[in-house]
């Protein structure tokens, strides 16, 4: 569409169900959608406190597209930004909620950098809202922000929260969740994927290698991703939140849920380690010749 009508709605509204056509984006990620006439949608994310949630819409001269992401370091925004620039828009509009509490350090530094690439972007930038370093991330729906397009030339960027069980947050059953955690363990560090495109069998593979090997210290099993799956919900939150008094309830259930898909797929890790490398002898030979003798 030519033109898009966007108001902006920070709200403090209850949680409701989600709509028909609608989109999760978890953090580290990014999904495009084109805004078309008569096809309604709405995209969102959640359960930011450092992060901060960005929706930049982009006008080109085929049309028009809304772009949401869930960005949780300096190297994570920029490379967002990077994507942003290589689409050659015509204009921008950007709105964004997040990077709270205010006194944290990670916070500050996202908020600053995401200011420095909305500047950068120049005269492209027709409209900016950003609300950020607001306060505490648990009130206000200060953690949620959406877009949603009515297919008739309007379009809300709002707070609004929704009710989500863990499936729809992490559709992988806890791939996802491995990602987000294990993905700046790769090298290169991996800052921000499209999220409108499945994971591959082989990224699957390497992230759950990694995560199965990985410990925040290296001689203690105990700081083992894998070992979330014996901690409460607190430990958790201490061990591997940088915020942890301001996360949202299901945090522990879905780092749960990592470690768990981690473990899951440690058999499918290790033949795939060794079947997918071409020099590694196939481990049923004995049973191939018995099947087919010579």
């Amino acid at each position: 569409m030519s033109s898009i009508n966007i108001t902006v709605d920070l709200n403090d509204n209850n949680l409701i169900l989600p709509p028909d056509n609608f989109y999760y984006v978890d953090q580290g990620n990014y999904q495009t959608l084109d805004l078309d006439s008569g096809k309604p949608l709405t995209i969102y994310s959640d359960s930011a406190t450092s992060c901060i949630i960005t929706i930049v819409v982009i006008n080109t001269a085929s049309g028009t597209s809304v772009t949401l992401a869930h960005l949780d370091s300096p190297a994570c925004i920029s490379a967002f930004f990077e994507i942003i620039e290589e689409r050659a828009a015509d204009s921008l509009q950007i709105f964004a909620q997040g990077a709270n509490p205010a006194d944290n350090a990670t916070s500050k530094e996202n908020a600053a950098q995401l200011q420095a690439c909305v500047d950068a972007l120049g005269s492209k930038v027709t409209a900016c809202e950003l609300s950020l370093l607001k306060g505490n991330p648990q009130e206000q729906n200060r953690g949620d922000f959406g877009f949603s397009f009515d297919g008739n030339g309007n379009a809300v960027a709002s707070n609004q929260p929704y009710t989500l069980e863990l499936f729809q947050r992490d559709p992988s059953c806890g791939g996802q969740t491995v990602y987000c955690i294990m993905r700046r363990q790769e090298t290169p560090p991996v800052q921000i994927r499209d999220a409108g495109k499945p994971f591959t069998h082989a990224e699957l593979v390497e992230l759950s290698s990694i995560a199965i090997n990985f410990r925040k210290t290296a001689n203690d099993p105990s700081t083992a991703f894998t070992n979330i799956v014996n901690l409460q919900s607190d430990e958790i939150r201490q061990n591997w939140s940088t915020t942890p008094a301001y996360e949202a309830p299901w945090f522990s259930d879905q780092l749960k849920l990592g470690a768990a898909f981690a473990i899951a797929m440690a058999p499918v890790v290790s033949l795939s380690e060794q079947h997918l490398i071409k020099s590694n002898t196939p481990s049923f030979t004995r049973l191939r010749n018995a099947i087919n003798p010579k």
